[in-house]
């Protein structure tokens, strides 16, 4: 990008939409204007640690500004690598279940917000010892009006294994690929 003015205008549109919380291996870029937004969000081996008493995880990437939110479409391609010790861990062929909500993972089964904005979607981890698993794509829900006008909405990458047979203890997921997503912020009414 070039420097100066241009440069300058862009990162304060990109603050004017929300910011994302650093994490290694997440980059996002938020381009766009005027209240309508388009995020890429990239992941990098981003690490998510979950742990066998909970079988879920979950990392906040996104904090929209205030108001009311509109998630109009999207697209995600996503994979994911087991780099702890399989057998003792995540085991080989784990079934997991991953989706983007507006709140954090509070249990195996990713329902209501957990999922509100890219629905749950299941991958079996067949990536052997730490290689990546076959890729995972999934659409945005039905286009969904998220209420920030109260308390600003969070972004959540959640994840869940439904079965103790797939975890036997806390283990670390590697998450690589991309979510696209296309919303607006129509304003605060306070």
């Amino acid at each position: 990008m070039a420097r100066g003015l241009p440069r300058t205008l862009a990162r304060a549109a990109a603050r004017e939409a929300g910011v994302n919380p650093p994490k290694a291996g997440l980059s996002v870029k938020t381009t766009g204007s005027g209240g309508r937004w388009r995020s890429v969000f990239t992941f990098n081996a981003m690490q998510m640690t979950v742990t066998d008493a909970l079988a879920y995880a979950s990392l906040k990437i996104f904090d929209f500004a205030d108001g009311k939110v509109r998630i109009n479409g999207g697209v995600a391609k996503m994979q994911f690598a087991v780099l702890t010790t399989r057998a003792s861990t995540i085991n080989d062929n784990a079934s997991l279940t991953w989706g983007l909500g507006s709140a954090a993972a509070s249990a195996a089964t990713l329902a209501t917000t957990m999922q509100n904005v890219i629905a749950v979607t299941t991958r079996t981890l067949d990536g052997a010892t730490t290689a990546l698993s076959t890729a995972s794509v999934a659409d945005v829900v039905a286009p969904a009006t998220l209420d920030g006008t109260a308390t600003a909405i969070d972004l959540y990458l959640n994840l869940s294994f439904a079965t103790g047979t797939d975890i036997d203890g806390d283990g670390t997921v590697a998450v690589t690929g991309t979510i696209t997503l296309f919303w607006e912020n129509w304003g605060d009414n306070v």
